[in-house]
């Protein structure tokens, strides 16, 4: 944590995050590191800081809670354009969700963001409708464009697709013939399932499955069946949640992920939390007897 007066990063100094209350500099240099990764993102020519540390006593006054900032931990902000222009909060939110570095971010009015390195938990908010707002996708939620963003980020559009292919083995039939995308399920005649295999043709993921009324078991990243260790999620007992994760290669981008489902239950993106999402699909508890997945 920084307590003295320095230049942290090219672009930020550690006495714009001090607090406005009691003039202490306390914040953590993870965090600024991550907002100058943002700030190459969006090729910004500056970033203002309009809150940073807070003591708890102007924490508690000013929010009600002493949260993230009294711990170091949170900036609010707003970042410029290559013209001097304000970049709008929306886009500063899809290009910090797309660096997949940020535990918090949250729009604060239209221009300003919060973002934080809060840890154990994720904030996905939208603070005019309140503190216990919480979005999944923002470009969804805010209404944005892939273009839009690309517009200040630059990057390329990437025309590589992510195929994912996989299998399950149930206790009725053993292992079934492998599914592509979402052109199927895995699963037959609602028998559980007790080992599941994924794979993909770019990039590369890990997944591990909870066992019912058991535990969750380690994770794997392989795809063979016959590989015990490390070819496939499972040990013989029935499967109730399963859990995937896609690590996006440098060659693509935006950055994509698992979007995969158990049974009936809403769909589930890697390993969010909030909004609806626990960090895996299915529920504790009950037989998994189908799965699908895609990368998207």
């Amino acid at each position: 944590m920084i307590t003295d007066s320095r230049q942290i990063t090219e672009h930020f100094h550690s006495t714009e995050f001090k607090c406005q209350h009691c003039g202490r500099i306390k914040i953590e240099e993870e965090l600024v590191n991550k907002m100058e990764q943002l700030f190459a993102k969006l090729h910004a020519s500056k970033c203002i800081i309009s809150s940073g540390y807070r003591c708890k006593d102007y924490d508690i006054q000013i929010g009600g809670f002493a949260g993230r900032h009294s711990e170091g931990l949170a900036a609010d902000c707003v970042y410029y354009d290559e013209d001097g222009n304000i970049i709008p909060s929306k886009i500063v939110i899809c290009a910090a969700y797309d660096l997949g570095v940020f535990n918090g971010i949250a729009n604060i009015d239209g221009n300003y963001v919060h973002l934080d390195n809060r840890k154990g938990s994720t904030y996905r908010g939208d603070e005019p409708k309140g503190n216990s707002s919480y979005w999944t996708n923002p470009y969804a939620y805010f209404g944005v464009s892939k273009d839009e963003v690309r517009i200040y980020t630059k990057e390329e559009v990437s025309n590589s697709d992510v195929n994912v292919y996989y299998r399950v083995q149930t206790q009725k039939h053993g292992w079934l013939p492998e599914v592509k995308n979402l052109e199927d399920y895995a699963g037959w005649e609602d028998s559980p399932i007790i080992g599941v295999a994924i794979k993909v043709d770019n990039g590369s993921l890990k997944y591990r499955v909870h066992i019912k009324d058991g535990e969750w078991l380690p994770y794997v990243n392989g795809y063979n069946i016959n590989d015990i260790i490390n070819g496939y999620a499972g040990d013989g007992r029935v499967i109730d949640a399963i859990e995937v994760y896609y690590n996006t290669p440098d060659s693509i981008r935006p950055y994509k992920k698992a979007k995969y489902k158990v049974n009936s239950y809403d769909w589930q993106y890697d390993n969010e939390k909030g909004n609806g999402q626990d960090g895996y699909a299915g529920a504790f508890g009950v037989n998994a007897t189908k799965f699908q997945i895609v990368i998207e």
